[in-house]
């Protein structure tokens, strides 16, 4: 896993500048930027203060945009929560209108 191009990702996923993500995680920008471009290692320390800016856990940060998706009628969709509850799954949904 390159960590910089996922901080790049995550944070463009986030729709924040370097700028922002430095004040949110009280980094220097310069820094971020250096981490982005793999120019830097960040310590423990500094991925959970970003992580914190997204409120995120650490794993989550660096598993940022892995998760699967798809698509369920809602009757197979209620089916599988019942299923996912009893699991300890973590679930998000979202609705589109078709």
């Amino acid at each position: 896993m390159d960590i910089g191009k996922q901080l790049r990702f995550v944070r463009e996923a986030h729709h924040l500048l370097q700028k922002e993500l430095a004040n949110r995680a009280g980094l220097d920008r310069s820094y971020v930027s250096k981490l982005e471009r793999g120019l830097a290692d960040p310590t423990l320390t500094t991925l959970q203060k970003i992580a914190s800016a997204y409120h995120l856990s650490v794993s989550h940060l660096l598993s940022y945009g892995t998760e699967e998706s798809f698509s369920l009628d809602i009757d197979a969709a209620i089916d599988a929560l019942k299923t996912l509850k009893y699991n300890m799954v973590k679930v998000e949904i979202n609705i589109k209108p078709l």
